[in-house]
């Protein structure tokens, strides 16, 4: 478990939990989990481990480091973490995954489950998996943004849609930054909706947006 800072990276959550342990199968080029397994030689292997969850309640963004959906990843696993998601219903457990079409299960009560989105072709191949899954928060995650995705954001979305999370992509230096457009198309969209959708703007996106940035989370929160 790890602590998140509220003017951190990952400021949309209180805790990171990797449970599953090992480099991704997905293999993103700009992973920067990969860049930790080899900076420090760590075991590429993939293992799953017992992790002690906190007890006061809190959002938990539940394995943070690797596809939890890949066909790699034995589905016993899959059960215990998700056992121990029902077992902890005071916590809120936000889930992200790429791969929509291998979900295997409805989702208990107190997860939110969102679909990564990092170019305008993801969202034609993820929109039809992520929707027909149950559960009380879904959300989309423009994280890296790497491309103009005006065209990859509905403009009449199913009410399912409630969470929209944008960021760019860090430890590549400026050359993959997203102008400002590119936001503020998602963020007007969004806002438009015939049921407005709560963004989050993340905290790398401080020098592009150049004014307070905006961070809702999804009503009744």
């Amino acid at each position: 478990m790890n602590k998140q800072k509220k003017d951190g990276n990952i400021s949309w959550t209180d805790y990171t939990w990797n449970p599953i342990q090992g480099l991704c199968p997905v293999g993103c080029w700009y992973c920067f989990a990969r860049k930790i397994y080899k900076r420090f030689k760590l075991s590429p292997e993939l293992a799953h481990i017992q992790t002690k969850l906190p007890k006061k309640p809190c959002k938990i963004f539940v394995c943070s480091t690797i596809e939890m959906f890949h066909p790699a990843i034995p589905k016993e696993w899959r059960d215990i973490i998700f056992e121990d998601i029902k077992n902890n219903p005071q916590h809120t457990f936000q889930i992200l995954t790429k791969m929509p079409q291998n979900i295997d299960r409805p989702m208990p009560d107190n997860v939110w489950l969102g679909v990564t989105v990092t170019k305008k072709d993801d969202l034609y191949r993820y929109y039809d998996g992520i929707c027909k899954v149950d559960a009380r928060v879904l959300y989309i995650s423009y994280e890296p943004l790497l491309e103009d995705s005006s065209s990859a954001i509905p403009m009449s979305p199913p009410p399912s849609v409630d969470w929209i999370i944008v960021g760019r992509l860090t430890g590549h230096g400026h050359k993959y930054d997203p102008p400002r457009k590119w936001i503020e198309i998602l963020v007007e969209t969004a806002m438009h909706w015939k049921k407005p959708t709560p963004v989050f703007l993340k905290n790398n996106l401080k020098e592009i947006w150049g004014e307070k940035l905006i961070q809702e989370f999804p009503r009744g929160d």
